[in-house]
């Protein structure tokens, strides 16, 4: 498809968590699912993946969704299949999307489990909000309990997302722990901390947390061991070595075992 007449104008729609009584429930994590009334709505895969991107990607230009749907295709066959998989998708469930000659967007009567964690992540992240450390813990631990966004799907517009949104979930549960070692709730912060390494398994400064945590709770051999694991699994995956900032964090222990 030729680039030279596509752009990709996308306006991203501030939606709100989905809420229980809504009509259309669309999830996305952990796997595509559509609901109407509690119902589960069967749908093709050229359908599941224009809701995919639509609620992803906000309201969007008809061609730049063709051709990021279609890229083999050329321009007037993409729009094309567009069409054929806007009728079909308006067969099997009515009012779920909004589209005008040039732009689609999804109807705001679907609800999106991808909002949810969006929410909880960004409260996190918003350096204002005063929680109690109960709270925080909480908030955390429902946001940690977020399934990966499509498994299973290797389009890049869903690898970019993915991603996108495994950095947002693993970074605020990086600060809830971070908040909750400064309030001294040890326990707390080290569930939080574990969890945002099984989000992001090679994301250093998740294992950083976790260290930090058991050497604040004076448990410097399990902050070794934890080093070590994490150690042998970038050498394995990765063919690298931990950073000297972490690194440094364990060296006083070893150095201490080794006198």
């Amino acid at each position: 498809m030729s680039s030279a007449t596509v752009r990709p104008t996308t306006r991203r729609r501030v939606r709100t968590p989905a809420q229980p009584d809504q009509p259309l429930r669309l999830t996305l994590l952990g796997g595509w699912g559509l609901h109407a009334d509690g119902k589960s709505v069967a749908m093709s895969s050229n359908g599941q993946r224009l809701l995919a991107f639509l609620a992803l990607r906000g309201r969007t230009q008809r061609d730049y969704a063709a051709a990021v749907l279609w890229p083999d295709s050329d321009d007037q066959s993409a729009l094309a299949n567009l069409r054929t998989t806007l009728w079909r998708v308006r067969q099997r469930v009515r009012g779920a999307l909004i589209s005008t000659q040039h732009e689609l967007e999804l109807a705001p009567l679907v609800s999106l489990d991808v909002d949810g964690l969006v929410a909880a992540g960004r409260y996190l992240l918003n350096q204002e909000s005063a929680d109690s450390p109960a709270d925080c813990a909480e908030i955390g631990r429902d946001l940690a309990r977020h399934a990966p966004l499509l498994p299973g799907w290797y389009d890049d517009w869903v690898i970019t997302e993915r991603e996108r949104l495994q950095q947002l979930q693993v970074h605020a549960l990086e600060v809830a722990a971070e908040r909750l070692v400064q309030s001294r709730h040890l326990a707390s912060a080290l569930e939080i901390a574990q969890a945002a390494t099984q989000v992001e398994p090679f994301r250093e400064t998740a294992h950083c947390a976790v260290v930090k945590v058991l050497l604040q709770q004076a448990n410097p051999a399990q902050a070794v061991r934890h080093y070590q694991r994490y150690e042998r699994l970038l050498h394995r995956e990765l063919g690298i070595a931990p950073s000297p900032n972490l690194r440094d964090l364990v060296s006083p222990v070893l150095a201490r075992s080794r006198a």
